[in-house]
């Protein structure tokens, strides 16, 4: 297989590879550079329509789930020599993302593995700030019908500019702190009073995980108080360290509602943030494919095009 076929087909998993596949002519590595980085500028002015809402719309929630994941891009001594003393020649930075999707769109495959039916993707260029972010997120989920929406679920880990973008912005929304980052915090204050792989710190976790998961979580959080009411920790047990572990579980008090999401048939974790995460990265952060910011963020705006079946306003 030739260079330009392999970028040809790579260029298939945006959605712009028809010509190659069509016509069955190669194209140069030049040429599908240059057309993408047109597209991926042209998709930064693109007034992108809001569908209209069907016939008897039926009521439905909305969940919005938000994550982040790094990139790859080239750092400032990326063209450095091999002379110079620790080069800086690779940056990383975050790429801010969500996944907007109807409750009801659900399901599960034959296995009962979870499934979305159909969801959409935000996914904004390194550096883009909370507000900017913020708004990007606000507008795709108004396309996706957040003024009809009877209940939108929020779902996200603890970041805290992500909780202070939440109460900007979505202040109606039932917040959720994602589950596995909650029980990553409980297993972490275990460690801190067992030590970590002791079976104690298993013993004393268990419990409060159950709790957490069954409506018990004013329980926990009473529980994880009373620790730093303690007048005296073990040698061992760093109380700086405690503190915030603790504070972690006060902040979020109201977040921790796992049982009444079950029961609603909501989500408790934001998989499907992360998911989006892990389908972004085979294609914008392969081993050692250094981007440009131009570069990234061109195909980046493609990438989220195709996901949320809108590419086609591109050429139309």
């Amino acid at each position: 297989m030739t260079q330009a076929a392999r970028i040809g087909d790579g260029f298939a998993q945006v959605g712009v590879s028809a010509i190659t596949v069509t016509w069955g002519s190669p194209a140069s590595d030049g040429c599908i550079h240059e057309h993408l980085q047109r597209l991926g500028a042209a998709a930064a002015d693109l007034a992108l329509p809001t569908p209209a809402p069907l016939p008897r719309e039926p009521q439905f929630s909305l969940v919005i789930m938000l994550d982040g994941w790094r990139a790859r891009e080239r750092g400032p001594d990326w063209g450095a020599g091999a002379r110079q003393r620790n080069p800086q020649r690779i940056a990383w930075h975050e790429i801010k993302s969500a996944v907007i999707y109807r409750l009801e769109h659900r399901a599960e495959s034959a296995g009962g593995r979870g499934l979305l039916v159909e969801k959409y993707a935000v996914a904004t260029p390194p550096e883009t700030s909370p507000v900017d972010f913020g708004a990007a997120v606000l507008a795709e989920a108004r396309r996706r019908g957040l003024g009809r929406a009877q209940v939108i679920y929020l779902v996200m880990d603890g970041t805290v500019w992500r909780w202070d973008l939440a109460d900007d912005r979505l202040a109606h929304a039932i917040k959720t702190l994602d589950f596995h980052h909650a029980r990553d915090h409980l297993w972490a204050v275990a460690n801190l009073l067992h030590g970590a792989g002791q079976p104690e710190a298993r013993a004393w976790v268990q419990p409060l995980l159950k709790s957490l998961r069954t409506g018990g979580e004013a329980r926990v959080v009473r529980k994880l108080e009373q620790l730093l009411e303690t007048p005296a920790l073990a040698p061992t047990i760093s109380r700086a360290e405690l503190e915030r572990e603790v504070g972690y579980f006060q902040r979020h008090h109201d977040h921790l509602h796992y049982q009444d999401m079950e029961e609603a048939g909501a989500p408790r974790g934001s998989g499907a943030a992360e998911s989006l995460g892990k389908q972004l990265q085979p294609r914008l952060r392969r081993c050692g494919q250094p981007w440009s910011r131009p570069g990234l963020t061109h195909l980046l705006r493609v990438c989220v095009l195709v996901k949320n079946r809108d590419a086609p306003l591109l050429w139309n």
